[in-house]
């Protein structure tokens, strides 16, 4: 499918589902989210067997999502799920779920029309009435959802190339009317993109219009991601426990969805419009989450407003999906390896805990420290939240969930615009693409994160020159490389460079670029030294607080569970500091052969010891598998004067 230029070119191209399938540790926990929730949606709740089908067709104020029974929540719901499962259908390659697939997003295909608003393809543009019904609902809040839909519908188009795919995209996002509605700026990012594809001349005009027009974002709100970052309108604010009832908190302010979903098609926008304020701006955002707002999990604090991050703090299921999206799409965007290196450490350590072992039940809201099952929150679900159930009112974090995997398996690799191919992400995986028409398949065989190595073995169709772009992580300070044994890295770019060494550049990749043979085995380490890393938590006056990291996991200490919700008997669920200037000395790292099957267990293969402020051993695992845990321990170091 050949991609339109656009006035910033992409740094990487994104594959289609199913270039780039799981294996290993990976493909194990795909599989267990096929038969969990991606496959079983229909049985979780009514709302998603009603989702986008021809037996519901929501009108007036039900085409909003506040009505558990009427309402139209099955809308986003839906567009989440259908994300996640087209994804993994083609990931894993598997018929019955390529068939769920096809028979869920069947009445979209046949019912779409050129009059339709937006993908609500039961209502017609052309009646005033009709598009005063979603104008006045919400504030058209069902086109947030369409534009989320249209992720799902690029994802079919691109995997089975349905040309009803390519006409339901058009139809519904070209008119620019329907852009400025909804709680999400979400419909622009999806008419980029099939722009590109298409040259459609009306979503080109729409897509003129929408970003000439520079709303004003005290109007709508979602607008204001496209701007400056205004750090005192954010008002911060502590939050101490669920009794704060925020009278003075408008959540469409500092919602971390809302925030999240509308960064995506202001990044998009500045490729298409050429304005590079727009991608300025996303990236003072994402700079102010990072220094204010991020958990050592990686996702930023959102229950459901931005805030300081500390222990007891949540962040939304949907906040985890929507940041591995953005981190991913700034990654293709501007081919800096900061990005995935974010996009790894969020989804090694949040995207476990949003969900049980068995992907069957899953919290609303995540917390670095979660002793007992019971941490208050003070919106959302608010107690009830932090706790592993079946679903949670309202369901989007529920689908959201089904987001999480695919969309990480997929950008593992892109193809550099200038040429080749880049491994952007590293886990387990199999890569079939092509490259000057020649088919070329590589194989990465690791454990990673959960050990240092990994080997990738190419092997194309015939022998073919191409550069190879290695994303070295940040956190790595003497990587190896080696290309069929012998060495072929330097890591300081502005070296003198001994015969066959390749420097690391500005951007964090190691580029090699040489003729490709069928065999060629390409060898990485990247040495996991345990870290520490410390904060305060300005929701109570500035406490210090130590985190430990080895690679890109967060380490916790992991509380014997009676069941994901309930500490075993007897179990100490607090008392627990470290000194973060010895928290160290000594540290111990264990990796045992990873078990036959990966279900993230508490009783972890990879193991590592510290000492905490008393000088006494203490055991850590990786967050992911502690379901009960501490991992933000409080810092002697830090209340020394």
């Amino acid at each position: 499918m050949t991609a339109l230029p656009l006035a910033i070119p992409l740094a990487m191209e994104m594959l289609v589902p199913g270039e780039v399938k799981p294996r290993g540790w990976l493909r194990d926990w795909c599989v267990t989210a096929r038969n969990g929730y991606v496959s079983r949606m229909d049985e979780v709740d009514i709302a998603f067997r009603r989702a986008w089908n021809e037996d519901f067709h929501p009108r007036g104020k039900y085409l909003h999502w506040g009505d558990k029974d009427q309402g139209a929540w099955c809308a986003e719901g839906g567009a989440y799920w259908f994300e996640g499962l087209v994804r993994l259908a083609w990931e894993l390659d598997d018929s019955d779920l390529k068939d769920m697939a096809r028979r869920r997003l069947e009445p979209i295909l046949e019912g779409m029309h050129p009059n339709a608003i937006g993908f609500v393809y039961w209502l017609d543009r052309t009646d005033p009435e009709q598009l005063l019904e979603v104008e006045e609902d919400g504030q058209g809040w069902i086109m947030g959802a369409s534009g989320c839909t249209a992720r799902a519908l690029l994802a079919y188009w691109e995997a089975t190339g349905d040309e009803r795919a390519r006409n339901a995209l058009v139809w519904s996002l070209d008119d620019p009317r329907f852009y400025s509605m909804g709680d999400m700026l979400t419909m622009p990012a999806g008419a980029v993109e099939t722009w590109r594809r298409t040259g459609d001349p009306k979503i080109a005009a729409a897509l003129d219009a929408f970003y000439a027009n520079r709303l004003d974002p005290s109007q709508w709100i979602p607008l204001r991601y496209g701007l400056p970052v205004p750090h005192a309108a954010l008002r911060m604010r502590a939050r101490n426990d669920a009794t704060d009832k925020n009278a003075d908190w408008d959540w469409k302010l500092q919602h971390g969805v809302v925030a999240l979903e509308s960064l995506v098609s202001f990044a998009k926008g500045a490729l298409y419009t050429g304005d590079p304020s727009y991608l300025a701006n996303v990236r003072a955002w994402l700079d102010m989450m990072e220094r204010r707002t991020r958990q050592p999990h990686g996702v930023t604090v959102s229950d459901e407003q931005f805030g300081w991050a500390c222990p007891s703090r949540g962040t939304e299921t949907c906040d985890v999906a929507g940041d591995i999206l953005l981190n991913a799409t700034m990654a293709s965007i501007t081919g800096e390896g900061r990005w995935a290196d974010h996009v790894e450490r969020s989804f090694f350590n949040a995207a476990p805990n949003c969900v049980s072992r068995d992907f069957m039940h899953h919290v609303y809201f995540q917390s670095p420290n979660r002793p007992n099952g019971d941490v208050p929150f003070p919106a959302g679900p608010k107690t009830s939240g932090g706790a592993y159930k079946t679903k949670h009112w309202p369901l989007c974090c529920t689908a959201a969930l089904t987001r999480l995997i695919p969309g990480f398996v997929q950008w593992m690799w892109m193809k550099p615009t200038d040429g080749g191919l880049a491994a952007v992400l590293y886990a387990p995986n199999t890569l079939e693409t092509t490259l000057d028409d020649v088919a070329v398949r590589i194989d990465t065989k690791t454990d990673y994160p959960f050990n240092d190595t990994l080997e990738l073995r190419i092997d194309p169709a015939k022998p073919i020159r191409f550069p190879l772009r290695l994303r070295i992580p940040e956190w790595c300070v003497n990587p190896r490389i080696a290309v069929n044994g012998n060495a072929a890295f330097s890591r300081v770019a502005s070296e003198t460079r001994p015969e066959g060494r390749i420097p690391i550049s500005d951007d964090g990749f190691v580029t090699i670029d040489r003729e490709w043979k069928a065999g060629d085995l390409v060898s990485l380490r990247f040495p996991m030294a345990p870290r520490v890393e410390t904060m305060r938590d300005y929701n109570d006056n500035g406490t210090p607080y130590a985190s430990v990291f080895c690679g890109p996991l967060l380490f916790a200490k992991g509380i014997p569970e009676a069941d994901e919700n309930t500490p075993a008997p007897g179990s100490q669920t607090n008392g627990w500091c470290l000194d973060s200037t010895h928290a160290l000395d000594g540290a111990r790292l264990v990796r045992d052969p990873m078990p036959e099957k990966w279900n993230w267990p508490l009783a972890s293969p990879v193991r590592l010891t510290v000492r905490d402020a008393d000088g006494a051993s203490l055991e850590l695992v990786p967050y992911g598998c502690a379901k009960l845990r501490v991992s933000m321990f409080p810092d002697e170091a830090g209340m020394k004067p």
